[in-house]
């Protein structure tokens, strides 16, 4: 049985499941108390309202204001680090010097491309696991949309557009995770400060285009979170069109086929979708789970390169947009910019 401990009350940590519409678990501390073979016996926050308030609610008797005396005292095997991204980097070195087998980290993964950097080489060396919370990765609806992507069965992606609210390292982190996912690696991207504003200053939206290997480019627009939520993927191939959409919980798609107006052309026409979409949406369940197995020697599914990655496209975005518009090639081997995220 691996003993887990979360850092962070917050939530992603522990409150998200206190929303009754959800209808999922939503939460690191949620899906843990579900996983067999995982045993949640420790949180930790400097919220001592919300250390008793979750401590009753999921039963866990390990209550810390100080996340270091947790790790000295609850002999973890797993730790989730679900505070802010500067914190990032001190407790995992902090929990890799007391020998957890596996970190569970939110994203962003760091406050730059420096701490990221030294969080894969702390992990590495100790032979941590370190498996980075893009959530939508552990998805089989998203899996079998990537392969659907991949097999070219949407043939050649010729352009994309994507949407996203909330701010760029704080959503716009989990779309350009998720087109990573589908795409491949970026090579280049162009950022502009959106009109729409985010709620956090430090962490704005930006607008841009991001341009893949594979050749193709999604314009990615920001919207404003107070008007209403949208996190949604258009690509068009050269068989089709397919649209993400729900929040990433719905899919949309059109074939391409015979024209029925104009000799010699063809258009889209809505079809049925090629991925089931009458399932449930267990992303935390579906990550713990896979947790436990990396620890047993699988390979993860969002490692802590692919959070380096989406960090990276965010840092890119940024720089682009400060320098009004510049192209920024990727891979960036450093970057000059903080990112503020929760």
């Amino acid at each position: 049985m691996l003993r887990a401990g979360i850092v962070g009350c917050g939530r992603i940590g522990c409150a998200f499941d206190d929303d009754p519409k959800r209808g999922y678990i939503s939460t690191h501390a949620g899906a843990y108390v579900r996983t067999p073979g995982v045993e949640l016996v420790a949180l930790s926050d400097v919220d001592e309202a919300k250390l008793a308030r979750y401590g009753d609610r999921f039963n866990v008797a390990g209550r810390y204001v100080d996340y270091e005396a947790m790790l000295d005292e609850a002999r973890l095997d797993v730790l989730s680090v679900c505070t802010w991204n500067h914190t990032h980097l001190p407790i995992i070195e902090a929990a890799v010097r007391r020998g957890v087998k596996a970190v569970f980290c939110e994203k962003p993964l760091a406050d730059s491309l420096e701490s990221a950097d030294r969080i894969l080489r702390l992990c590495e060396q100790a032979g941590v696991v370190l498996l980075v919370n893009h959530s939508r990765r552990f998805d089989p609806f998203h899996q079998e949309i990537a392969a659907f992507i991949r097999d070219e069965r949407l043939g050649r992606v010729q352009q994309g557009t994507a949407y996203y609210t909330a701010g760029l390292a704080n959503t716009g982190s989990h779309l350009l995770d998720l087109l990573r996912f589908y795409l491949g690696d970026a090579a280049w991207v162009v950022g502009l400060p959106s009109a729409a504003a985010a709620p956090n200053p430090a962490d704005p939206n930006i607008d841009g285009v991001v341009g893949f290997r594979q050749g193709s480019h999604v314009a990615l627009q920001a919207c404003d979170v107070a008007s209403y939520l949208i996190f949604e993927v258009h690509l068009l191939g050269t068989e089709g069109r397919l649209g993400v959409v729900s929040s990433g919980f719905g899919l949309e798609y059109e074939a391409a086929g015979p024209s029925g107006r104009f000799a010699g052309y063809r258009e889209l026409a809505r079809t049925a979708s090629p991925i089931p979409t009458d399932r449930p949406h267990e992303f935390m369940l579906h990550a713990v789970e896979h947790l436990v197995a990396c620890v047993n020697g699988a390979t993860p599914l969002s490692s802590g390169t692919d959070g380096r990655h989406a960090l990276e496209l965010v840092c890119a975005l940024r720089e682009s947009a400060d320098a009004g518009g510049r192209r920024v090639n990727v891979p960036l081997a450093t970057s000059p910019v903080t990112i503020q995220s929760r």
